[in-house]
């Protein structure tokens, strides 16, 4: 997100509230690269933030992650658990976090929402909008779908890995619908008040591998 490119989308439009969607996303490909995703992730909020500032707009939501919490045995979070990502994708979005604190700090007009998702899975019940990733899926729920459609041969599961019921991961899965709801209730929140919030997305309950790939 460049500055020219941000600043003409605000010239051209009377924009009222920002989502902010953008940003690399791969926890692997930030382990293998991870100066691209601190300088696409952090650079592009920094300019975004700029432009938003120029035309004073002054209200957002911001795209975080669950990834920012540091790793629990217990596997339960709220938005006051520690934070201390193990993941270079993780530590950019808490760095945009902290930067936005700072942001409101400096100017509380600002109104500013942090969605912490979990596992977003799912598509629209239309079927009209979903997932559908190039080559082999990075998350498990694509991942499944193409073996089901015979598009790849098999699921590798490794478990004994994990200290869980069965030996495999653990994640909280939200549907996509329930996570855009959520992004409704949040800018009808932002509307009306000044500050900055944090919320976690995601239903509270965790599914192991197996249990999703045995559904």
């Amino acid at each position: 997100m460049n500055l020219n490119d941000i600043d003409s989308v605000f010239r051209e439009n009377d924009i009222e509230a920002v989502v902010h969607l953008a940003g690399y996303k791969s926890v692997a490909e930030s382990n293998r690269n991870s100066l691209r995703y601190y300088h696409n992730n952090m650079v592009g909020t920094i300019n975004l933030c700029e432009i938003m500032q120029k035309y004073k707009v002054k209200k957002m939501l911001f795209s975080s992650s669950a990834t920012v919490y540091r790793p629990s045995k217990e596997g339960i979070f709220s938005e006051n658990s520690p934070t201390g990502s193990p993941n270079p994708y993780g530590r950019t979005k808490l760095m945009i976090e902290q930067m936005l604190h700072d942001l409101y700090l400096s100017n509380n007009e600002w109104s500013i929402a942090l969605l912490r998702y979990f596992n977003p899975v799912g598509a629209h019940p239309s079927g009209k909008l979903g997932e559908i990733p190039r080559g082999v899926p990075n998350n498990l729920v694509p991942y499944i779908i193409k073996v089901l459609l015979k598009e790849l041969p098999f699921i590798n599961i490794f478990s004994n890995y994990y200290e869980t019921r069965d030996g495999t991961g653990i994640r909280d899965y939200v549907h996509v619908v329930d996570l855009a709801l959520g992004h409704v209730s949040a800018l009808k929140k932002i509307s009306s008040m000044t500050g900055i919030e944090t919320y976690n997305l995601g239903t509270g309950k965790g599914y192991s591998v197996l249990e999703i790939t045995c559904i």
